[in-house]
C-alpha cells in the first residue's frame, strides 16, 4: 500500500512539473529590423509571456556577446557594456526595448534576446535574427563621356558610374526607354572601397543611326538597382535512401505566422528511380518572397521547376510556391543522402536613374530619379506640384508689378 501511494505521489509530483514547463515564459515576438540605413537608429523589441513568472532578467547581445542587461531588482535596473557597432541609449531601454540611437557598418549582425524568470522555475529562453547594414549614396549613378556634339554616325561612348554602396548595384542601360542590346555593353566592372563598400562602373559603346532618334532626340539612361535583403530563411529534407523525414536546419526567428518556408508532397521513401515531386511554401509576408529549390547544395535549374502564381490572403499578405520535379539517380546519394533545400528571400529593391537627352547636333540636359520596390513615386508627383506652384507665384508677381 505503501509502495503504491509513493509511486502515486511521484506521479502527481512528475504531472505538475510538466504543467509547469507548459506555462513557464515564452517568446511572443522578437523585433529585429532585416536591415537598416547606415546612420540610423536601431529599435530592438523583445515581446515575451512570463506566464505568472516573475521576471529575473533581460539580456542582448551581438553575436553572441551581451551588450545590455535589464535586472528588476537591481538599482539601476540597466546595465551596458561597451561594444563595437553598438550605440545603445539607456534612457530609452528597458525590460522589453533596447535602442540604438545610430547605426554603422560595424553594427551588422545577428541579435538576441535571453530572458531569464526569477526562482523556483528559473527558466531561460533565448532567441535572435540577423541585422545587415546598408549604404545608399545620397546621389544617383552619373553618366561620363557626354561630348558637346553628336551626328549620325557618331560614335558613342558612355560610363556610368555609381557607389560606393553596400551591396554593390547592378547598372543596366536603355535608350529611349528601351533596355540596350549586350553587345552595346563593353565592360562592367566593380571596386572595392573601404568598410565593404563597392563602386560599380559600365561602359556602354555604339554608333548613332536614325534608328536611335525620336524626333531627331536620343535618350540614354542608366539605372543603378540595389537589392537589400532583409530576410533569409530555408528549411530542408535529408532523405536516406529508402527512408525520408524532415529535418530543420537554421531558421531566422520570425513574428509568429512569419517563419520560414514549409515543404510539402514528399513521401515517405524515396529509391533510386523514384520521382520526386515536391512544393515549398513561403511564409505570409507584404511582399512576395523568391524562392529557390537545391539538391545537395546545388541550385536546381529553371527545367525541373514549377511556378505557380503567388497565394493572396484577404488581409493583403501573400505567399509565393514554387515547385520541384526530378527522378532520383544514384548520384543524389553519393553521400549516403540526399538534401532537398528551399531558401525563401525577402528583399526591398531601389532604383536610381540618371538620364542624358541628345539632341542630333548637341547635348542637352541630364536628369536624376530615384524610385523603390514598395513605393509608388509621389516624390515625383509633388515635385512636379511644386514647379506648377514656383510658376503660378512668379506669375502673380509680374502681373502685380
Amino acid at each position: 500500500m505503501m509502495v503504491n501511494m509513493s509511486v502515486s505521489f511521484f506521479i502527481i509530483v512528475f504531472i505538475v512539473a510538466i504543467l509547469k514547463d507548459c506555462v513557464s515564459v515564452r517568446f511572443s515576438y522578437l523585433g529585429v529590423p532585416g536591415f537598416v540605413l547606415n546612420g540610423e537608429p536601431v529599435l530592438l523589441h523583445c515581446g515575451y509571456d512570463l506566464e505568472k513568472d516573475e521576471l529575473y532578467s533581460v539580456k542582448w547581445y551581438k553575436d553572441n556577446v551581451e551588450f545590455y542587461r535589464y535586472l528588476p531588482g537591481d538599482s539601476p535596473s540597466g546595465q551596458m557594456y561597451q561594444l563595437e557597432g553598438v550605440f545603445l541609449d539607456m534612457h530609452n531601454s528597458n525590460a522589453t526595448h533596447a535602442l540604438l540611437h545610430t547605426s554603422e557598418l560595424e553594427s551588422e549582425g545577428i541579435y538576441g534576446c535571453e530572458v531569464s524568470t526569477e526562482v523556483p522555475s528559473f527558466r531561460t529562453i533565448k532567441a535572435e535574427k540577423r541585422m545587415h547594414v546598408y549604404v545608399i549614396p545620397e546621389e544617383g549613378p552619373t553618366i561620363h563621356g557626354i561630348v558637346d556634339r553628336y551626328t549620325i554616325g557618331s560614335e558613342v561612348n558612355l560610363t556610368c558610374v555609381y557607389g560606393p554602396s553596400k551591396p554593390a548595384a547592378d547598372l543596366s542601360w536603355y535608350i529611349n526607354g528601351e533596355k540596350v542590346p549586350e553587345s552595346y555593353i563593353c565592360e562592367e566592372k566593380e571596386e572595392s572601397n573601404a568598410g565593404e563598400l563597392k563602386t560599380t562602373e559600365s561602359r556602354l559603346m555604339f554608333v548613332i543611326d536614325s534608328s536611335h532618334l525620336r524626333q531627331g532626340v536620343l535618350s540614354v539612361q542608366c539605372t543603378a538597382s540595389v537589392t537589400l535583403v532583409y530576410s533569409n530563411s530555408s528549411r530542408e529534407l535529408i532523405v536516406s535512401e529508402g527512408v525520408s523525414g524532415p529535418e530543420f536546419l537554421h531558421v531566422p526567428h520570425a513574428p509568429p505566422g512569419h517563419e520560414g518556408p514549409n515543404i510539402t508532397g514528399n513521401q515517405q521513401k524515396y529509391y533510386i528511380g523514384d520521382i520526386v515531386d515536391v512544393n515549398c511554401t513561403s511564409a505570409r509576408s507584404s511582399e512576395p518572397a523568391q524562392l529557390h529549390w537545391y539538391v545537395n547544395n546545388n541550385e536546381v535549374k529553371p527545367e525541373f521547376l514549377s511556378e505557380y502564381h503567388p497565394i493572396t490572403y484577404p488581409d493583403g499578405y501573400s505567399s509565393s510556391k514554387l515547385g520541384l520535379q526530378f527522378r532520383v539517380q544514384e548520384e543524389h546519394f553519393k553521400s549516403e543522402e540526399m538534401r532537398l533545400k528551399c531558401t525563401s528571400t525577402l528583399s526591398k529593391i531601389i532604383t536610381m536613374t540618371c538620364e542624358e537627352r541628345i539632341s542630333e547636333g548637341y547635348q542637352r540636359s541630364s536628369e536624376h530619379q530615384t524610385a523603390d520596390s514598395s513605393e509608388s513615386g509621389w516624390s515625383q508627383v509633388e515635385a512636379l506640384q511644386l514647379r506648377w506652384i514656383v510658376i503660378i507665384l512668379c506669375l502673380a508677381l509680374v502681373l502685380s508689378s
